[in-house]
Order: C-alpha cells, then structure tokens, then sequence
C-alpha cells in the first residue's frame, strides 16, 4: 500500500512539474499579499511581518497565483 501511494504522488509531482505548477510554502518569508494570506499575527522573535507558521501552503501556475498561502505572520516583540 506506501509503495501504491509513493508511485502515485511521485507521478502527481511529475505532471505538476511539467505544466509548471509549484507549490507556495513561505516559512521565514517576508509577507507578500499577492502570493499570501494572513489569517493571524503573533508575537514571535522574528521581523515584523515575517512569515513564522504555514496553515496551508499555496500553488501558483507558471506566474499566477491560484491558491494564496494561509500563513501566520509575526508582529514583533511588545
């Protein structure tokens, strides 16, 4: 059954390469509203506005995005 399921995400990942579907996983990132979304803010040690936690990671096909990131967003130290 893992093999089954190896073969099959390894062919999924294939075809997305070759119509250039990449996928958006923006951990330790600058905020970038056109390519995510920011669902929360926490206090966190990095940067404001830095990307400390991934939800759900986005897609994007060739230059256009077609699902944003949802991404927890840090706001500083208070």
């Amino acid at each position: 059954l893992k093999v089954g399921v190896d073969m099959t995400l390894k062919q999924l990942n294939s075809a997305f390469e070759k119509v250039n579907l990449v996928a958006i996983h923006p951990l330790g990132e600058k905020l970038n509203p056109h390519q995510h979304q920011a669902i929360s803010m926490i206090e966190h040690e990095a940067e404001p506005n830095t990307v400390v936690h991934v939800m759900q990671k986005g897609y994007r096909l060739v230059d256009r995005v077609l699902r944003p990131a949802m991404v927890v967003v840090s706001k500083g130290r208070a």
